[in-house]
């Protein structure tokens, strides 16, 4: 009888079987977790009035963050650490991640609060778990608490997403009654953007309606003076009127007997509206910016080389020589300039396949919308099929990151030329981060027999590609001239023969 009263009184449970019940770590963690048995430590959570008192094991919460080893081992060890910048709801969540590796978000704003501890304390892979919860399912309701977050903290998984998310819908973004809410950060965040693509004179008018807001909400006579200070320097330095047209500009941010509360005024609007006409013919004023460039992203390809040569006009593909012109389309005449896709196999072309990848490494960031690949050549049969001019074909394109999870996924089907190539568009573009392999997986519904080998390395300033080509493909057997799908092989030689892309700011 002592002995369990001298059990209790050290705070350990009367249940001295549960190790043998637990058959792992993660369960006798959980124990731990629940019970509080041999607790080392004590903690008080406090958030305003809300205060709350915490057992744990110092060893666990050492191995989770740095911060809070620091904490306790600073802390006396005969009085609690006292822990004041965290609410004790989400302490609660970040106990249960430090023991069990898992944590049960519930909506946006605690992952974000979750998120701001997570920083505080260093606890990097809890940042990553809560800011991908938060992207998980982004909407025009979730997307402002990421916003603000944003702005606080450059989180990439965040600042990717959100890009993403904006640029699918700048205009709405702009328009949404939430926008009125966000604070200056966030604002500035916005129009620092390069690649918002959106006409400029809707985010004019979306800062003035959020700066006319702000002063109402602070029970200011909404006039320049006041909406000016609202915006700040910063942001109005960010602002390209310079981007509009005359016409766009008169009607609508310029000075006028219709306009004396809007935010230039007349000797402003003189200025900007004199460069808009001849651009350097008049001093700007101070801290307005001289960029005239719309912020919608240019579409750029990188398009690749061959590296093998191509073999000369008239050789012998399958049994069929060089197919008549009328069968090619005028932008796939010069053979030598293009990879050709057979569809049989030839003396220079024996691997064909259906599936298809592509490893792509970018130095800079870039927004990929799409790629192009090869048609076949021409018809491999003979009678009234050699003479078409279309095929059928689906193409189902992946885009999978470094940890192999896909990102992007499109199905493309329709009638296609022969002798030409395709673009195939991506269903959501993707942001390729700088220096991290990403891979571009590639079905088809027809046998393509590749003879080209493409470089491997394409400099399109400022952006460096690097390539690597991979194909699964059959091969002509050794002993008969008839294709063997059952002898698969990889081969070097290259599907994809452009990207569509942006260079991403």
């Amino acid at each position: 009888m002592d002995d369990a009263n001298d059990m209790e009184n050290d705070g350990v449970s009367g249940d001295t079987k549960w190790q043998l019940e637990k058959n792992d770590v993660k369960a006798r963690l959980e124990y731990l977790r629940a019970s509080g048995d041999f607790s080392d430590c004590v903690l008080i959570v406090e958030s305003g009035e809300n205060v709350e008192t915490f057992q744990a094991h110092g060893m666990i919460l050492c191995m989770s963050s740095p911060k809070f080893e620091e904490l306790l081992i600073t802390s006396k060890s005969d009085s609690a650490a006292r822990i004041t910048d965290i609410e004790p709801r989400i302490f609660h969540m970040m106990l249960d991640y430090m023991y069990l590796d898992k944590i049960d978000l519930k909506c946006a704003e605690d992952a974000s609060s979750v998120y701001k501890a997570a920083v505080k304390y260093n606890m990097p892979h809890l940042c990553e778990v809560s800011a991908k919860y938060m992207v998980r399912d982004m909407n025009f309701d979730t997307v402002w608490p990421i916003l603000q977050l944003l702005s606080e903290f450059q989180e990439p998984v965040l600042k990717e997403e959100c890009g993403k998310f904006m640029r699918k819908n700048p205009s709405l973004i702009l328009a949404h009654k939430n926008f009125q809410n966000v604070d200056q950060n966030v604002v500035n965040m916005i129009v620092e953007l390069d690649c918002l693509d959106v006409p400029e004179v809707e985010i004019l008018k979306a800062v003035e309606n959020w700066a006319e807001q702000q002063c109402l909400k602070a029970s200011y006579p909404p006039d320049r003076d006041n909406k000016r200070s609202a915006i700040g320097r910063d942001i109005l330095s960010k602002l390209r009127f310079l981007a509009v047209s005359q016409e766009e500009f008169v009607k609508g941010p310029a000075f006028s007997t219709t306009n004396d509360k809007g935010l230039l005024t007349l000797e402003e609007s003189y200025a900007i509206l004199m460069n808009i006409t001849v651009p350097g013919s008049y001093p700007m004023p101070s801290g307005f910016s001289i960029d005239s460039r719309p912020r919608k992203l240019a579409k750029l390809r990188c398009i690749r080389k061959i590296q093998v040569a191509v073999p000369p006009t008239g050789f012998s593909l399958g049994g069929f020589t060089t197919p008549p012109p009328t069968m090619l389309s005028s932008s796939y005449t010069n053979t030598l300039d293009r990879v050709v896709a057979l569809a049989s196999p030839s003396q220079t072309a024996t691997l064909g396949g259906k599936n298809f990848s592509l490893d792509v490494r970018v130095d800079h960031p870039i927004v990929l919308y799409g790629i192009q690949v090869p048609t076949l050549w021409f018809p491999v049969a003979a009678g009234p099929k050699a003479m078409q001019k279309e095929y059928d074909e689906s193409f189902i394109v992946t885009v999978l990151d470094m940890s192999g999870t896909p990102i992007s996924h499109t199905v493309f089907a329709a009638k296609i030329a022969y002798g030409s190539a395709i673009d195939i568009n991506l269903k959501e573009s993707v942001i390729l981060q700088k220096n991290v392999s990403y891979k571009v997986q590639i079905y088809t519904t027809n046998t393509y027999f590749l003879s080209k080998k493409l470089c491997l390395v394409e400099d399109c300033p400022p952006v460096k590609f690097t390539f690597k080509d991979t194909a699964k493909v059959g091969a002509i057997s050794t002993s008969s001239s008839l294709f063997s799908t059952g002898m698969k092989q990889e081969t070097d030689c290259g599907f994809v023969t452009q990207l569509i892309y942006s260079v991403w700011v």
